[in-house]
């Protein structure tokens, strides 16, 4: 295969995966980029477009074409949705941390019935000594 041409199709394959990547992407949230690749900005219609609405906010591709291959989004659409996907995550580190308190708790008393044990180790070791004191004791007489 000539070089030149693996090149091309080499750029060809990068900028089909950067589009199914875009594409992926595209439904979660506050997007960044547009299918196409280019980066999204923010703007304001006109107030003679949406004279209900004035100033109405969108995300739009900078190669916007009502062609449906670009993104117009509306503001408050997407913003939604980043709420609810942050609402979801808020959730589960909320569940997290339940569990870390309970984990917590559980070590604080693991933690004592260890230096409970400890303590009766060490009376233990206390009392072997001063039988082992009291035999060698009654062993030498």
């Amino acid at each position: 295969m000539d070089p030149n041409e693996e090149r091309r199709s080499m750029k060809a394959n990068k900028a089909l995966y950067d589009s199914l990547h875009f594409l992926t992407n595209s439904m979660q949230g506050i997007q960044e980029r547009c299918v196409c690749g280019e980066r999204l900005v923010r703007e304001r219609a006109p107030a003679e477009v949406f004279d209900y609405l004035p100033g109405k906010r969108f995300f739009t591709c900078s190669k916007y074409k009502d062609d449906g291959i670009h993104y117009r989004q509306s503001w408050v659409c997407v913003v939604e949705e980043e709420l609810g996907i942050l609402k979801t995550w808020l959730e589960s580190l909320e569940e997290h941390k339940s569990m870390v308190v309970k984990l917590e708790v559980e070590n604080h008393e693991l933690k004592a019935e260890v230096e409970k044990l400890i303590a009766r180790v060490s009376e233990l070791e206390y009392a072997a000594l001063i039988v082992f004191y009291l035999s060698t004791a009654l062993i030498g007489l």
